[in-house]
């Protein structure tokens, strides 16, 4: 069996708004696209088990705008940009359960992957007095993900299958991140530097569906 997700593409955007006892407000607002494709393969180790592999390669871009408010009416924000890039390898195990003799195969799949790779970040700021901008770099990324679906192989023909999924994965996230942020002083417009390091660490449960294409050998 070899074949490719198509693709999958996603798209999401989020508003908080904070409304504090003191008076002061804050709203952020997020929006976050990713693309994910990759090959996959595997062999029938019988006639209704697969065993495989598959890679991916995944793109994802944020940005999340926030903006406060004090309880004098004074307005500050800041924009934050982050773009990673990332490459993931792992195993997957499909069994056929029903359908082997028709056009459509329905199968139970788990499959899990580690992967690497690189981003960058950039960002704005304002508040009464100064203006600020930062740039920065993601390294150290190490992903891992798991998850198991339910899905429905359709034969076009003889050996071409179009599958269709729904399923659930939990993944893991951890990244190194190197910041530098240059405020300027608009009175004076002096500059000033400081340096801001950290690690993140993210989980995250999703439901996905998805479609793809395999040859069957």
């Amino acid at each position: 069996m070899v074949g490719t997700t198509v693709g999958s593409i996603g798209y999401s955007s989020a508003n908080s708004d904070y409304g504090y006892d003191v008076g002061t407000a804050k709203s952020i607002g997020t929006n976050t696209f990713t693309f994910s494709t990759g090959p996959q393969i595997g062999v029938f180790l019988t006639p209704n088990l697969v065993f495989g592999g598959s890679l991916s390669y995944t793109l994802s871009h944020s940005t999340a705008t926030t903006t406060n408010t004090s309880a004098a009416s004074v307005v500050t924000g800041s924009r934050a940009t982050t773009s990673t890039n990332t490459l993931s390898l792992g195993p997957l195990l499909r069994y056929y359960f029903a359908g082997l003799k028709g056009n459509n195969w329905f199968y139970g799949q788990v499959n899990g992957a580690v992967g690497t790779g690189t981003g960058s970040s950039s960002g704005s700021s304002y508040a009464t007095t100064t203006t600020g901008s930062s740039t920065g770099k993601t390294n150290g990324i190490f992903n891992w993900n798991a998850g198991a679906s339910l899905g429905m192989t359709h034969f076009f023909y003889k050996r071409i299958g179009m599958d269709f999924s729904i399923g659930y994965s939990y993944s893991h996230a951890h990244s190194d991140n190197n910041n530098i942020t240059y405020t300027t002083k608009t009175s004076t417009s002096t500059i000033t530097s400081a340096t801001n390091n950290y690690s993140l660490n993210t989980g995250t449960n999703s439901i996905s569906l998805g479609v793809g294409f395999h040859l069957f050998i």
